[in-house]
Protein backbone atom coordinates (compact mmCIF):
# COMPACT_ATOMS: atom_id res chain seq x y z
CA UNK A 1 0.00 0.00 0.00
CA UNK A 2 2.65 2.64 1.37
CA UNK A 3 6.19 2.14 1.92
CA UNK A 4 7.31 5.15 3.74
CA UNK A 5 4.73 7.57 5.45
CA UNK A 6 6.26 11.10 6.07
CA UNK A 7 4.28 13.32 8.57
CA UNK A 8 4.78 17.28 9.88
CA UNK A 9 4.93 16.09 13.45
CA UNK A 10 7.12 12.75 14.54
CA UNK A 11 6.63 12.69 17.91
CA UNK A 12 4.07 9.91 18.85
CA UNK A 13 3.89 10.27 22.76
CA UNK A 14 3.46 14.58 22.05
CA UNK A 15 1.32 14.79 19.04
CA UNK A 16 -1.82 13.23 17.56
CA UNK A 17 -1.08 13.77 14.14
CA UNK A 18 2.00 11.79 14.53
CA UNK A 19 0.42 9.23 16.19
CA UNK A 20 -1.99 8.80 13.08
CA UNK A 21 1.66 8.78 10.79
CA UNK A 22 3.25 6.20 13.67
CA UNK A 23 0.15 3.96 13.38
CA UNK A 24 -0.45 4.09 9.92
CA UNK A 25 3.21 2.85 9.47
CA UNK A 26 2.58 0.20 11.81
CA UNK A 27 -1.28 -1.18 10.41
CA UNK A 28 0.99 -1.10 6.71
CA UNK A 29 4.44 -2.36 7.75
CA UNK A 30 5.30 1.26 5.96
CA UNK A 31 8.73 3.14 7.19
CA UNK A 32 7.42 6.41 9.75
CA UNK A 33 9.63 9.39 8.86
CA UNK A 34 9.97 13.47 9.22
CA UNK A 35 10.07 15.04 6.37
CA UNK A 36 14.01 15.99 7.35
CA UNK A 37 14.53 12.43 6.37
CA UNK A 38 13.31 12.77 2.34
CA UNK A 39 16.73 11.64 1.50
CA UNK A 40 15.38 8.15 2.48
CA UNK A 41 12.85 8.04 0.02
CA UNK A 42 13.30 6.96 -4.04
CA UNK A 43 11.50 7.18 -7.42
CA UNK A 44 9.32 4.35 -7.28
CA UNK A 45 8.24 4.91 -3.64
CA UNK A 46 4.71 4.76 -2.56
CA UNK A 47 4.35 7.55 -0.05
CA UNK A 48 1.95 9.32 2.05
CA UNK A 49 2.52 12.26 3.88
CA UNK A 50 0.12 13.30 6.61
CA UNK A 51 0.41 16.77 7.37
CA UNK A 52 -0.78 19.77 9.50
CA UNK A 53 0.38 22.89 9.08
CA UNK A 54 -0.99 24.89 11.68
CA UNK A 55 1.99 25.58 13.95
CA UNK A 56 5.04 25.16 11.12
CA UNK A 57 8.50 26.76 12.52
CA UNK A 58 10.49 28.22 9.99
CA UNK A 59 13.06 25.27 10.00
CA UNK A 60 10.21 22.50 9.43
CA UNK A 61 8.58 25.44 6.46
CA UNK A 62 11.83 25.53 4.79
CA UNK A 63 12.19 21.46 4.98
CA UNK A 64 8.65 20.95 3.52
CA UNK A 65 9.68 23.55 -0.01
CA UNK A 66 12.80 21.05 -0.21
CA UNK A 67 10.73 18.16 0.36
CA UNK A 68 8.55 19.16 -2.86
CA UNK A 69 11.36 20.64 -5.09
CA UNK A 70 13.49 16.81 -4.14
CA UNK A 71 9.83 14.98 -5.05
CA UNK A 72 10.10 17.19 -8.46
CA UNK A 73 13.83 16.29 -9.26
CA UNK A 74 13.54 12.46 -8.66
CA UNK A 75 10.10 11.59 -9.72
CA UNK A 76 8.82 11.02 -6.83
CA UNK A 77 5.18 10.45 -6.46
CA UNK A 78 2.74 10.80 -3.47
CA UNK A 79 -0.18 11.06 -1.62
CA UNK A 80 -1.29 13.67 0.99
CA UNK A 81 -3.75 13.50 4.33
CA UNK A 82 -4.63 16.54 5.70
CA UNK A 83 -5.54 16.89 9.35
CA UNK A 84 -6.19 20.42 9.05
CA UNK A 85 -6.47 22.81 6.51
CA UNK A 86 -5.56 26.75 6.51
CA UNK A 87 -5.13 27.09 2.53
CA UNK A 88 -1.75 28.49 2.89
CA UNK A 89 0.86 28.26 0.29
CA UNK A 90 2.31 24.83 1.26
CA UNK A 91 -1.19 23.45 1.27
CA UNK A 92 -1.46 24.52 -2.15
CA UNK A 93 1.57 23.33 -3.67
CA UNK A 94 1.06 19.98 -2.18
CA UNK A 95 -1.72 19.60 -3.49
CA UNK A 96 -0.79 20.44 -7.04
CA UNK A 97 1.83 17.59 -7.06
CA UNK A 98 -0.14 14.80 -4.96
CA UNK A 99 -1.89 11.71 -7.04
CA UNK A 100 -4.41 11.03 -3.98
CA UNK A 101 -5.69 13.89 -1.58
CA UNK A 102 -7.06 12.73 1.77
CA UNK A 103 -9.58 15.37 3.82
CA UNK A 104 -9.58 13.96 7.50
CA UNK A 105 -13.07 15.44 7.84
CA UNK A 106 -15.96 16.69 5.67
CA UNK A 107 -15.25 20.50 6.60
CA UNK A 108 -11.42 20.30 5.49
CA UNK A 109 -12.90 18.13 2.19
CA UNK A 110 -15.52 21.29 1.28
CA UNK A 111 -12.43 23.19 1.36
CA UNK A 112 -10.36 21.12 -0.83
CA UNK A 113 -13.05 20.83 -3.43
CA UNK A 114 -13.09 24.57 -3.83
CA UNK A 115 -9.53 23.94 -5.78
CA UNK A 116 -9.74 19.75 -6.57
CA UNK A 117 -12.35 17.53 -7.33
CA UNK A 118 -9.36 14.86 -6.46
CA UNK A 119 -10.40 15.09 -2.47
CA UNK A 120 -11.88 11.87 -0.92
CA UNK A 121 -13.14 12.61 2.65
CA UNK A 122 -11.92 10.60 5.27
CA UNK A 123 -11.75 10.22 9.51
CA UNK A 124 -8.91 9.46 11.64
CA UNK A 125 -9.80 5.85 13.93
CA UNK A 126 -9.29 5.80 17.47
CA UNK A 127 -5.23 6.39 18.85
CA UNK A 128 -5.83 5.10 21.80
CA UNK A 129 -4.32 1.52 22.04
CA UNK A 130 -3.88 0.90 25.77
CA UNK A 131 -5.03 -2.09 27.63
CA UNK A 132 -5.29 -0.38 30.41
CA UNK A 133 -3.68 -0.61 34.00
CA UNK A 134 -2.40 -3.99 33.24
CA UNK A 135 -2.81 -5.90 36.30
CA UNK A 136 -2.18 -8.96 37.15
CA UNK A 137 1.70 -8.45 37.15
CA UNK A 138 3.07 -9.80 40.59
CA UNK A 139 4.69 -6.36 41.47
CA UNK A 140 3.56 -2.65 40.39
CA UNK A 141 6.10 -0.22 40.28
CA UNK A 142 5.29 3.43 40.22
CA UNK A 143 7.48 6.39 39.20
CA UNK A 144 6.61 10.29 39.27
CA UNK A 145 9.09 13.58 38.86
CA UNK A 146 10.37 15.58 36.12
CA UNK A 147 10.92 13.93 32.81
CA UNK A 148 13.93 15.67 32.21
CA UNK A 149 15.83 14.56 35.55
CA UNK A 150 14.78 10.50 34.24
CA UNK A 151 17.85 8.48 34.58
CA UNK A 152 17.65 5.66 31.99
CA UNK A 153 21.09 4.17 32.76
CA UNK A 154 19.94 3.14 36.29
CA UNK A 155 16.71 1.86 34.89
CA UNK A 156 18.55 -0.77 32.68
CA UNK A 157 20.29 -1.83 36.16
CA UNK A 158 16.44 -2.31 37.45
CA UNK A 159 15.34 -3.83 34.02
CA UNK A 160 18.02 -6.35 33.94
CA UNK A 161 17.75 -7.31 37.67
CA UNK A 162 14.30 -7.90 37.31
CA UNK A 163 14.76 -9.53 34.59
CA UNK A 164 17.36 -11.95 36.22
CA UNK A 165 14.95 -13.04 38.91
CA UNK A 166 12.30 -14.05 36.76
CA UNK A 167 9.81 -11.29 37.85
CA UNK A 168 6.45 -10.44 36.34
CA UNK A 169 5.93 -6.47 36.88
CA UNK A 170 4.94 -3.26 35.33
CA UNK A 171 6.27 -0.08 35.91
CA UNK A 172 4.44 3.20 35.62
CA UNK A 173 5.33 6.36 34.74
CA UNK A 174 3.97 9.87 35.64
CA UNK A 175 6.38 13.17 34.43
CA UNK A 176 5.90 16.61 34.80
CA UNK A 177 7.24 19.75 33.31
CA UNK A 178 9.15 23.06 34.68
CA UNK A 179 8.37 26.32 32.74
CA UNK A 180 10.73 26.47 30.65
CA UNK A 181 11.06 22.33 29.96
CA UNK A 182 11.62 21.49 26.10
CA UNK A 183 8.33 19.16 25.88
CA UNK A 184 10.34 17.10 23.05
CA UNK A 185 12.92 15.19 25.52
CA UNK A 186 10.16 13.73 26.73
CA UNK A 187 9.21 11.30 23.43
CA UNK A 188 12.92 10.45 23.06
CA UNK A 189 12.89 9.42 26.60
CA UNK A 190 9.60 7.45 26.58
CA UNK A 191 11.32 5.80 23.19
CA UNK A 192 14.52 4.66 25.44
CA UNK A 193 12.25 3.47 28.14
CA UNK A 194 10.12 1.67 26.20
CA UNK A 195 13.57 0.07 24.80
CA UNK A 196 14.44 -0.89 27.98
CA UNK A 197 11.10 -2.27 29.60
CA UNK A 198 9.21 -3.22 26.44
CA UNK A 199 6.11 -4.23 27.36
CA UNK A 200 6.41 -3.70 31.19
CA UNK A 201 6.03 0.22 30.85
CA UNK A 202 3.58 2.50 30.43
CA UNK A 203 2.99 5.97 30.58
CA UNK A 204 0.92 8.17 32.70
CA UNK A 205 1.48 11.78 31.73
CA UNK A 206 1.33 14.57 33.88
CA UNK A 207 -0.81 13.17 36.89
CA UNK A 208 -2.46 15.46 39.81
CA UNK A 209 -1.31 15.37 43.15
CA UNK A 210 -4.39 13.29 43.78
CA UNK A 211 -3.67 11.04 40.86
CA UNK A 212 -0.23 10.67 41.79
CA UNK A 213 -1.18 9.77 45.27
CA UNK A 214 -3.50 7.09 44.50
CA UNK A 215 -0.93 4.90 42.57
CA UNK A 216 1.57 5.18 45.70
CA UNK A 217 -0.98 3.98 47.77
CA UNK A 218 -1.58 1.33 45.56
CA UNK A 219 1.70 0.20 44.00
CA UNK A 220 4.14 -2.01 45.57
CA UNK A 221 7.34 -0.09 44.81
CA UNK A 222 7.90 3.15 43.63
CA UNK A 223 11.25 3.87 41.99
CA UNK A 224 12.99 7.09 40.73
CA UNK A 225 16.66 7.54 40.27
CA UNK A 226 19.14 10.85 39.94
CA UNK A 227 22.01 11.67 38.67
CA UNK A 228 24.50 10.83 41.78
CA UNK A 229 22.37 10.20 44.32
CA UNK A 230 19.56 10.54 46.54
CA UNK A 231 19.47 14.40 48.33
CA UNK A 232 17.85 15.68 51.06
CA UNK A 233 15.87 18.03 49.13
CA UNK A 234 14.35 14.90 47.05
CA UNK A 235 10.95 15.23 47.59
CA UNK A 236 9.97 12.92 45.07
CA UNK A 237 11.16 10.20 47.80
CA UNK A 238 9.60 11.77 50.82
CA UNK A 239 5.84 11.17 49.62
CA UNK A 240 5.92 7.54 49.15
CA UNK A 241 7.56 6.16 51.70
CA UNK A 242 5.34 8.27 54.05
CA UNK A 243 2.77 6.67 52.14
CA UNK A 244 3.91 2.91 52.34
CA UNK A 245 5.23 2.57 49.11
CA UNK A 246 8.51 0.72 49.05
CA UNK A 247 11.23 3.13 47.35
CA UNK A 248 14.21 2.04 45.25
CA UNK A 249 16.96 4.65 44.24
CA UNK A 250 20.31 5.71 44.20
CA UNK A 251 22.22 6.46 47.35
CA UNK A 252 25.76 8.04 47.63
CA UNK A 253 27.57 9.68 50.26
CA UNK A 254 25.88 12.88 50.39
CA UNK A 255 22.28 11.20 50.48
CA UNK A 256 20.51 11.69 53.74
CA UNK A 257 22.64 9.56 56.67
CA UNK A 258 18.65 8.54 57.86
CA UNK A 259 18.64 6.43 54.82
CA UNK A 260 19.82 2.96 54.82
CA UNK A 261 19.55 0.58 52.18
CA UNK A 262 17.44 -2.81 53.33
CA UNK A 263 16.31 -1.03 56.24
CA UNK A 264 13.67 1.70 55.09
CA UNK A 265 14.71 2.03 51.33
CA UNK A 266 16.67 0.19 48.70
CA UNK A 267 19.91 0.96 46.86
CA UNK A 268 19.94 0.10 43.54
CA UNK A 269 23.14 -1.20 43.75
CA UNK A 270 22.23 -3.67 46.70
CA UNK A 271 19.21 -4.86 44.97
CA UNK A 272 18.41 -8.39 45.39
CA UNK A 273 16.05 -10.73 45.29
CA UNK A 274 15.57 -11.39 48.70
CA UNK A 275 14.35 -7.35 48.87
CA UNK A 276 11.76 -7.66 46.93
CA UNK A 277 9.49 -10.32 48.73
CA UNK A 278 6.06 -9.12 50.03
CA UNK A 279 7.40 -9.32 53.66
CA UNK A 280 10.35 -7.58 53.41
CA UNK A 281 9.27 -4.90 51.51
CA UNK A 282 6.25 -4.31 54.16
CA UNK A 283 8.77 -4.42 56.94
CA UNK A 284 11.07 -1.79 54.66
CA UNK A 285 8.20 0.49 54.46
CA UNK A 286 7.21 0.32 58.20
CA UNK A 287 10.12 1.60 59.21
CA UNK A 288 9.93 4.31 56.19
CA UNK A 289 7.22 5.97 57.26
CA UNK A 290 8.88 6.15 60.95
CA UNK A 291 12.18 7.76 59.86
CA UNK A 292 10.36 9.94 57.04
CA UNK A 293 8.10 11.04 59.73
CA UNK A 294 10.82 11.91 62.07
CA UNK A 295 13.65 13.38 60.17
CA UNK A 296 11.88 15.39 57.39
CA UNK A 297 8.75 17.30 58.65
CA UNK A 298 7.73 20.59 58.34
CA UNK A 299 7.81 21.27 62.31
CA UNK A 300 11.33 20.05 62.80
CA UNK A 301 12.43 22.05 59.17
CA UNK A 302 10.86 25.44 61.00
CA UNK A 303 12.57 25.12 64.29
CA UNK A 304 15.83 24.24 62.93
CA UNK A 305 15.45 27.85 60.63
CA UNK A 306 14.31 29.61 63.84
CA UNK A 307 17.70 28.24 65.83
Amino acid sequence: MFSHIISTNIKPHLSGVAKFGFLLSKKVNADFLGFFDMKKIHRGDKVMLSVSCDQLDMELETQIWRFISYTEEKRIKYSVFFHTWNGNSIENELIKKARSIYAGNMEIALELKKITQNVKSLWSPSLIEGVGLRNGRDIHIFSFGMAFKIQTKYHEILAEKFEEYGINYIVRFSTGFHERANFGNYDQLATELEEIYGDNVQFFGFLSDDAVDHFLRTSDIYVNFFPNGARANNTTLYAPMSRGCPVITNLDMYSPGWMSSGKNIIDISSLERGLLTKKKLSKINQQAKIDVSRNTNWNKLIKEMQQ
